[in-house]
């Protein structure tokens, strides 16, 4: 009776056989394929993947002997901006708080940042192999790096525009 001996491979690959090459806060993207191989006269049936959280710029596209992986994260970190109305002060106005970037409207004065320190954040897929002989489910990591300088790149621009 043959056993099934199911591996995966990834590309573009990280440090460890089940990461797929890290990238900044700046990019947030993605852009990996993940083959499936088997014992030789093993039949590959499909290979997909679920990721641990929502998110709607990563598109999966499943097949029979891979599984691709292509998107934008939505910022993994979260910052807070303490702002007001441009030209406003916190004496007259009560000041608003916005978690993140992409929710600080513009043309406001932001004039406190609490900006998240954490080193990394990780993006967790279970990637699941069927063959004619089992079903193998794999966790493939994805690791975001906080630069700390994108917050640097975003409050410049935010004021330029």
């Amino acid at each position: 009776m043959l056993t099934s001996n199911i591996s995966i491979t990834i590309s573009p690959a990280g440090a460890a056989n089940s990461e797929i090459l890290q990238t900044t806060r700046g990019i947030r993207s993605v852009n990996a394929v993940i083959t499936a191989n088997a014992n030789v006269g093993e039949i590959l049936q499909s290979v997909t993947a679920t990721i641990d959280t929502s998110e709607p710029g990563v598109r999966i596209t499943p097949a029979t002997n891979s599984v691709s992986i292509v998107g934008t994260y939505v910022d993994p970190f979260e910052d807070f901006f303490t702002y007001i109305e441009r030209g406003s002060s916190n004496l007259i106005e009560t000041p608003k708080v916005a978690k993140g970037a992409s929710s600080l409207p513009p043309n406001k004065d932001f004039y406190e940042l609490d900006q998240d320190r954490r080193l990394l954040s990780t993006r967790t897929y279970t990637v699941t192999v069927s063959t004619s002989l089992a079903t193998n489910n794999f966790t493939v990591t994805h690791n975001i790096i906080n630069d700390l300088d994108s917050i640097t790149t975003f409050v410049g621009s935010y004021y330029n525009n």
